[in-house]
């Protein structure tokens, strides 16, 4: 292929990526993981499609424009994955006090600013994470060769980021019906709580992850056995820790949604702030993007060390953490697949498909002057998909924003709630939706408890401990 023909080509199937990712990002519960799943399972076809377009593809262009599919996918979801996230987490007046920052602004009327504020931090987030990459190189590469020498430090860099994540937790206040708010819980038993969830997730995980209770036994009622570890195991795990449990409280939610703002108005933000949201979220997502075991959901934990937004109730801290959410999301997108061409090792689903259409071999970038080929093309669909998702989730965030306050959120929930039944009984099983449902309550505990999702990350670190400690 020419030059200008291949630039094509990656742009064509990184838009087509930018649509799957859309899609994932649009439905509560599904992950852009599962597109790459599909990818997978699909590769011959997949790659017949493309040359049907593009004839002169040779093999290595062939994956390369395979991989631009799926970073325009990733990239994509973190874009549109706030939209469910804000619009479908509408919190009870009296819990206000203890959600995130783009809840308490959807009940101020301001959900459509606060997606624009994560797209905008998002965009910023991955053109920064780019100017990081070098920087990122050296130090986990040659000469630093920071991988190498904390690997038998990582178990114990995973337990100081856990042991951080529950101290973080504050006291739990609740509203009174004559004015102010009081506490309802101390910040001690909110830490107890928080370390309660994380062992819990923790235990699940290992015996998951670990043992094959679940999988000896299972029955798929609409298509065969899926071979993939990731659909019978990984897939309901997640599901149900992070979106059954949301969409099952959604569905008793009597939450009332005002009429959300779409005038065009500032970001609301001075330009120190601003720059604090951007460059907190894109370190911590290049600083969680090596560690085993950690998602995006701990590096925004990591984030609220760095900005402002959690903790402080004010307007302008609120939409600070949303940018850093946003760098957080695109951050972590681009680093886990980077990382991959620096130490070798897959810390994402997006990665893990990467490798394995390379036959599981990734060229490794070596010399810090000469980045492979393959890296570079995954770098211009991050920057394609991104320019593309932005104008993509705010067209979608005006749309939610001018219905919301009229849709009936319970009736919604149960709806997306039986739509995700169905789609993991095909991919994953009776087994598979027992899983689901076991993970779901669980997943309940932190939102009525008033402490962090983040804690739940224990069904992947305690597992990732316990084999680099040797327990296993």
């Amino acid at each position: 292929m020419g030059p200008l023909e291949f630039v094509g080509a990656v742009a064509i199937f990184t838009l087509l990526g930018v649509a799957a990712g859309t899609g994932t990002g649009l439905a509560p519960g599904l992950h852009v993981n599962n597109v790459a799943l599909v990818l997978l399972a699909s590769r011959g076809a997949f790659e017949r499609s493309v040359l049907s377009v593009f004839p002169a593809a040779e093999a290595a262009e062939l994956i390369a424009i395979e991989s631009s599919f799926i970073m325009g996918t990733v990239v994509s979801h973190g874009f549109l994955d706030f939209i469910p996230s804000v619009y479908l987490g509408a919190p009870e007046e009296k819990t206000a006090l203890s959600v995130l920052p783009g809840h308490r602004m959807l009940l101020a009327g301001d959900a459509h600013a606060a997606i624009r504020l994560a797209s905008i931090g998002g965009l910023a987030g991955v053109a920064l994470s780019l100017l990081l990459l070098f920087p990122v190189r050296l130090i986990l590469g040659p000469p630093l060769d920071g991988h190498e020498r904390m690997r038998g430090a990582i178990a114990f860099v995973l337990l100081a980021i856990v042991v951080a994540l529950i101290l973080s937790e504050r006291e739990r206040r609740a509203r009174s019906k004559f004015g102010g708010d009081y506490v309802i819980s101390r910040r001690s038993r909110q830490r107890l709580l928080a370390l309660g969830f994380f062992l819990a997730s923790g235990a699940l995980g290992v015996v998951l992850l670990d043992t094959d209770w679940f999988t000896l036994w299972n029955w798929f009622p609409f298509a065969g056995h899926p071979t993939d570890f990731g659909s019978i195991i990984l897939f309901p795990l997640f599901t149900g820790l992070f979106g059954f449990s949301t969409l099952a409280l959604s569905s008793r939610s009597r939450a009332n949604v005002p009429p959300q703002r779409l005038a065009r108005e500032s970001l609301g933000l001075v330009q120190k702030r601003f720059a604090r949201g951007l460059l907190s979220g894109t370190v911590a997502g290049a600083f969680v993007s090596w560690l085993p075991g950690l998602s995006s959901g701990a590096a925004t934990a990591l984030a609220q060390f760095l900005s402002r937004g959690h903790d402080d109730a004010s307007e302008a801290a609120q939409r600070e953490f949303m940018v850093a959410l946003g760098a957080v999301s695109t951050a972590t997108s681009l680093f886990t697949v980077s990382v991959l061409f620096i130490i070798d090792r897959a810390r994402s689903g997006a990665a893990v498909a990467i490798r394995e259409l390379n036959a599981g071999q990734v060229p490794i970038w070596s010399v810090p002057a000469e980045p492979p080929f393959l890296l570079l093309v995954v770098a211009l669909s991050a920057v394609i998909a991104a320019v593309a998702s932005y104008p993509v989730a705010l067209a979608f965030s005006r749309l939610a924003a001018r219905w919301i306050h009229k849709i009936r959120y319970d009736v919604l929930a149960r709806i997306v709630l039986g739509v995700l039944a169905v789609l993991l009984l095909v991919l994953a099983g009776t087994a598979g939706l027992m899983i689901a449902i076991l993970a779901g309550v669980l997943g309940l505990g932190p939102p009525l408890a008033g402490v962090k999702r983040v804690h739940l990350m224990g069904c992947l670190v305690v597992p990732v401990v316990v084999l680099y400690l040797g327990l296993t």
